[in-house]
């Protein structure tokens, strides 16, 4: 099982999405703004694309799922949740639960709903490797407003609980680490994983004049 990681950016926003893939299968993670140098690299290595899983509604993580899906005649899959809640459709959507397990051209996905970014946002687990979307970076975590906080600091106790530390975690953005450390990286190096009172990790998400958003310590 490999991770090819594809860094593209669009509407002023720079992202990664991923296809993972086995013998010549392959599922999208969040495909977005260059459908040429995803689709290239599908077809010089014969690789069958069967899938697309969508961590959130977000634009720059859904931009190219209804172009996937409809023209590799491919389901994508989202939470029920983020579905209800944004209203996104494209072609062959499918709507998935919390723990849901289900199998795939021999691969074993996981949906872990993680609110917090959104209220349906979801990590999605095959094997060793956990797709993030927005909800935790290699350096912090999504941004949200207070009312979400409290959601996304239960969503990582969580993944912290659920996870194995050599789970491999691939978010949807890179502040300066390289994606696909150890979740027991993150454990040692990611503020956000160690609070363990949710007020206190609250205040420290919401406080007020960080230079920017991504400003995570």
């Amino acid at each position: 099982m490999e991770v090819k990681m594809f860094e593209v950016s669009g509407s002023n926003i720079r992202n990664q999405c991923y296809l993972i893939y086995q013998q010549r299968k392959g599922i999208l993670v969040d495909p977005a703004w260059d459908y040429h140098l995803i689709n290239d690299f599908l077809l010089d290595n014969r690789i069958m694309v069967k899938a697309v899983l969508l961590t959130h509604a977000h634009p720059d993580h859904i931009d190219l799922a209804a172009d996937f899906a409809r023209n590799k005649g491919i389901p994508a899959y989202m939470s029920a949740e983020e579905i209800d809640k944004s209203g996104f459709s494209c072609p062959n959507l499918v709507s998935v639960r919390h723990l849901d397990t289900f199998t795939l051209a021999d691969f074993n996905i996981t949906p872990i709903l993680t609110p917090g970014h959104t209220s349906g946002s979801t990590c999605f687990l095959l094997g060793p490797h956990l797709f993030t979307g927005d909800t935790v970076f290699i350096e912090g975590v999504g941004i949200c407003d207070h009312r979400h906080a409290a959601l996304l600091f239960d969503s990582i106790q969580l993944l912290k609980a659920y996870l194995p530390g050599r789970t491999l975690i691939w978010p949807g953005h890179s502040f300066g680490d390289d994606p696909g450390q150890e979740l027991r990286f993150l454990l040692k190096n990611n503020i956000y994983f160690q609070f363990e009172k949710k007020e206190e990790f609250i205040d420290f998400r919401m406080r007020k004049n960080r230079p920017n958003p991504f400003a995570f310590r």
